[in-house]
């Protein structure tokens, strides 16, 4: 299942509607809103509509119409101007609508090309809400104090772990507001993995698995030392791994030694119900595809002592 991001909102204009005429038919999705999806390219002569196509489930009010397709896109009218539009797919939901009513999004946590959008009509139950959360304004977070990650704050932090990661390791993080924020806390965890899973191809470092879909894959980034214990966000403090494998890993079912090769608590071995990691011991865990962001000896050896309980 996925959990989704804080909702954001637009009160629709009449040419967001089914009822516009013309051919450019789809909903105009602001600048302010175009934080909250994937970055576009910029048009060129080359591709003058440049797009990304994302899923989309879609609910009239709490009744689901739909599971979509949909067409991101840059119109540039000529080189006029730039527009968004979301521009596939949404019949279920233009058709219903008209001006004034509020189209509700939400983006996906786990997969950034999968959206919410729920359509709330003039005397729904939720409308009256909505109008008095949004105010003045026609687009924006549905609560201006608790809004969804933007591209731009993942962007930041993703910036800023790279610049660490071309500076000396250090175990741990120096930022004095490590008690952050929701928002915070999530663009940081997608920055993270944006680094370290490309890095092993998006398969475990121990096991090799790896599914995939649409824009989704099963590997997590694992901190080496957690983040409970201010670890760092640095590639060579993370490991690509399984979901089976990251939980033994930080539960302190096996660590890594010095010289790259699993290390299984005798504890963990001597249960039955641990028989699959056991053949795991003492193989060499997969090398990322930049040496030099091998996990940290350093690290290895703090989660081996500390989380796995040898020295």
């Amino acid at each position: 299942m996925h959990e989704f991001d804080r909702p954001f909102f637009k009160m629709l204009s009449h040419n967001d509607t089914a009822a516009a005429k013309g051919h450019q038919g789809g909903i105009v999705i602001p600048k302010r809103l175009g934080e909250f999806f994937p970055s576009l390219p910029i048009p060129s002569a080359a591709n003058p509509a440049p797009d990304i196509r994302l899923k989309a489930v879609l609910f009239l009010e709490n009744e689901q119409v739909g599971l979509v397709s949909t067409r991101y896109q840059y119109q540039s009218w000529g080189g006029t101007r730039l527009e968004r539009r979301l521009t596939d797919g949404l019949s279920a939901i233009r058709k219903n609508a008209k001006k004034d009513d509020f189209l509700v999004m939400e983006r996906s946590l786990s997969d950034p090309f999968l959206y919410r959008l729920r359509l709330h009509r003039a005397g729904s139950a939720d409308f009256a809400r909505l109008v008095a959360a949004a105010g003045t304004r026609r687009w924006g977070p549905v609560d201006e104090n608790d809004p969804p990650v933007s591209e731009k704050t993942v962007n930041a932090f993703a910036e800023a772990q790279e610049a660490r990661q071309n500076a000396p390791f250090q175990l741990f993080e120096d930022d004095p507001e490590f008690h952050e924020a929701r928002m915070r806390r999530i663009a940081r965890a997608k920055a993270f993995s944006s680094k370290v899973l490309p890095l092993y191809g998006f398969r475990c470092a121990i096991c090799g698995n790896g599914l995939v879909g649409d824009g989704t894959w099963e590997v997590e980034a694992a901190h080496i030392v957690p983040r409970g214990y201010k670890g760092v966000d640095d590639a060579r403090n993370g490991l690509a791994l399984c979901r089976s494998h990251h939980w033994a890993f930080d539960r302190g079912l096996f660590g890594i030694g010095a010289d790259g090769k699993v290390v299984v608590s005798p504890d963990a071995a001597a249960k039955s119900q641990n028989g699959h990691l056991v053949p795991f011991s003492g193989k060499p865990i997969r090398d990322p595809s930049n040496p030099a962001m091998r996990p940290h000896p350093d690290a290895l050896a703090w989660h081996l002592k500390h989380v796995v309980g040898l020295d």
